[in-house]
Order: structure tokens, then C-alpha cells, then sequence
């Protein structure tokens, strides 16, 4: 499977963050903690200055830093972290719509601003550790010929992305050879597999797992957004960043959910040195249509309906099941080496 979202997508779905009335997470003393209300009329970059926090001797096995945050910064992020997790912790049921842009600095258009495939799709969550994951459009781009100007069309043979997850295996739907193929989860990767997956930001909001994974900050462009929390999140881990540079992180809020992610090329630079060639390969997700449900009320009537898909992958009439061999290498392919925000079609 090539898709990065839904790497690990039976365990980095874990968590999803509640779009219920806003609840509010107590602090030590029982106060709110108030994230929007520090300093309304500055954003999160400009109350920090970059002087930095000491440099600490790294572990064994992990990245060096690659930039220096203040303490007053490092407490912010805490503090989102924090009501992130206790949010997250609310959510039984999670479907929403995506858009996804890949731009590709060597397959795509020459233009760092022009995406080389644009898709839609759905994704569903349950807890703990099921999901679904399933591309129901892809147009890639079509360069200008004679007077035609260039566009995006869609490929009539071309087979989306449609694989599911029950916490035990994935299921991976491969139209052209008419087999559902299963991948069995090892045991470690069975119910927290979702949570190891290179997008946990969506999916789960485990403050200290995320914080032993990944350095973070303010993203440096995030702009005047008043209603918007913008973090950076780079690996700390070999494996990880051999996927990915960089993970954009982009929190609605109000209701304290990611809008969008995107993930940057393990090679992402954009300005090289001299004699090099940039690269600006990237891959911007759009959620919309965000549903999420606590446990109880109208969780207990979607029930039947998540099983069907989740616990009971439905094979298709002449289709073969297949058991796949490997532990759960069905996940663990490439992150689109593309992510970024599209000019146009991603208001911000």
C-alpha cells in the first residue's frame, strides 16, 4: 500500500479529537486552560523569541534537533498537547471527507505551486483500532497541447486505494487481481498500530507519545490565523525520517480538530545551494465534513454500520481471499513523498 495517511491506519487512528460542544480541560488548579484567550491578538510565533533551550546530549538512536524552541514556547505546545489529549480521549466514532494534493518535483509539473494529482476519499475510525480508508477519485495533471489548456482528468483504468482495518489485520481490496488480501498486525502492532503511523496528529493525541517521537513547534508560517493552531513536528526517530521530513499539523480551534495535514519529502528543500535541484515534493490532506461521536447516544446506532465495515470486510462476488505473508508490511509502504498547501483549491 502506498497511502501514508492510512499507514499503520488500523492503530494511527487512534484518538480522534471530539467535534462535541467544546469541553474544557482542567489544569492543576482546576481552571480552564484557556489556549485562545493567553493573547488573543498575538500569534502562537510571536511570542517566542528563538534564543532556544539548552542543548541536552541525545539518546542512542535519535535524531539531533533541528531547531531550538524557548521554554515559553515548549510550555505552549505542552498546553496543546494536553487539551488535544484530553479531547481525544472523548472520541468513539470518527468519518470524515478528504481532499489530497501530491506535488512532485521529478514526476509533476515543474512549478512548485502546480499539484501533479489531485483525489478525494473518505476515512472512518473506531476505537481502538479500526478504520477504513478508501480513494474514490484521483485526476492527475494534464499538461497545455495545441489550444488546450492544461487541466487535470482522471485515468478510466486506474484502481483507487480501498483497504480496511478490524485491530487484527488489513485488509487490502486489489481490484485488477479481483483478491481481498489480508495482512495480519504482528502482536506488538495490534492496538496501538494507529498510534505508531506516521500521521498520529490526526488520529490520536498521546502528549508524551507524540512528544518521544517527534520535535515540535510553532510553524514558522503560520500567518495571522486567529482561530487556527499551526505545529511543526519533525522525527526524532531513523525510520521515520526516512519517510518524511516534516509534518505540518493544522488544528481547527473551535472544535480542536485537524483541518489539514501535511506531510513533506525526507528530501523537501525548496531553496537549494547553487548547482542543486529543488525539491518541493509534498502531500496536503483537506478534511471535511468532520463527524466524530462520543460513546453512547449516537454511537450505539452506528454500530451495525461500522461493523459491516471494520469487523466484516464484505468479499466481493469472484473475488479470492488471500492471506498475505509479513508482518503487516501492508502498511508500511511509502508516505506519498508530497505534501504541502495547494495554492487554490486549500483556503487557509
Amino acid at each position: 500500500m502506498k497511502n501514508g495517511i492510512f499507514l499503520a491506519a488500523c492503530t494511527v487512528l487512534t484518538g480522534l479529537i471530539t467535534s462535541v460542544t467544546l469541553a474544557q480541560a482542567p489544569n492543576n488548579n482546576g481552571q480552564p486552560l484557556g489556549l485562545a484567550q493567553e493573547n488573543p491578538q498575538q500569534q502562537p510565533q510571536q511570542q517566542f523569541a528563538r534564543q532556544g533551550l539548552p542543548q541536552q546530549q541525545q539518546p542512542a538512536g535519535i535524531m539531533p534537533p533541528p531547531f531550538q524552541i524557548t521554554a515559553a514556547e515548549a510550555q505552549y505546545i505542552d498546553k496543546i498537547l494536553a487539551y488535544w489529549e484530553f479531547r481525544s480521549k472523548k472520541v468513539h466514532h470518527y468519518e470524515a471527507n478528504f481532499q489530497r494534493w501530491e506535488y512532485d518535483s521529478v514526476f509533476g509539473p515543474p512549478s512548485p505551486q502546480v499539484y501533479k494529482t489531485y483525489s478525494e476519499g473518505m476515512i472512518k475510525y473506531e476505537q481502538p483500532d479500526k478504520g477504513l480508508f478508501q480513494v474514490n477519485v484521483i485526476k492527475h495533471y494534464v499538461p497545455p497541447k495545441d489550444d488546450k489548456p492544461a487541466g487535470y482528468e482522471p485515468r478510466p483504468a486506474e484502481v483507487n486505494d480501498h483497504w480496511v482495518c478490524d485491530g487484527e489485520s488489513i485488509f487490502e481490496f486489489d481490484v485488477p487481481a479481483k483478491q481481498l488480501k489480508v495482512w495480519p498486525l504482528p502482536p506488538e502492532q495490534k492496538g496501538q498500530a494507529i498510534t505508531n503511523g506516521p500521521l498520529p496528529f490526526l488520529f490520536g493525541a498521546n502528549k508524551e507519545e507524540i512528544k518521544s517521537r517527534f520535535y515540535l513547534r510553532v510553524a514558522p508560517n503560520q500567518g495571522n490565523a486567529q482561530d487556527e493552531y499551526w505545529l511543526e513536528a519533525w522525527p526524532k526517530r531513523p525510520t521515520d525520517a526516512a519517510e518524511y521530513r516534516f509534518i505540518s499539523i493544522l488544528i481547527d480551534q473551535k472544535e480542536f480538530l485537524p483541518f489539514a495535514i501535511e506531510v513533506y519529502d525526507r528530501n523537501f528543500n525548496p531553496e537549494p545551494k547553487q548547482g542543486e535541484k529543488p525539491n518541493f515534493s509534498r502531500t496536503v490532506y483537506k478534511f471535511n465534513d468532520r463527524k466524530t461521536y462520543e460513546e453512547g447516544g449516537l454511537t450505539a446506532n452506528l454500530q451495525q454500520m461500522f461493523k459491516r465495515s471494520f469487523y466484516q470486510p464484505q468479499l466481493p462476488a469472484g473475488w479470492q481471499r488471500v492471506v498475505q505473508q509479513g508482518p503487516g508490511n501492508a502498511m508500511g509502504g511509502n508516505v506519498p513523498a508530497n505534501a504541502g498547501r495547494p495554492q487554490q483549491q486549500m483556503p487557509r
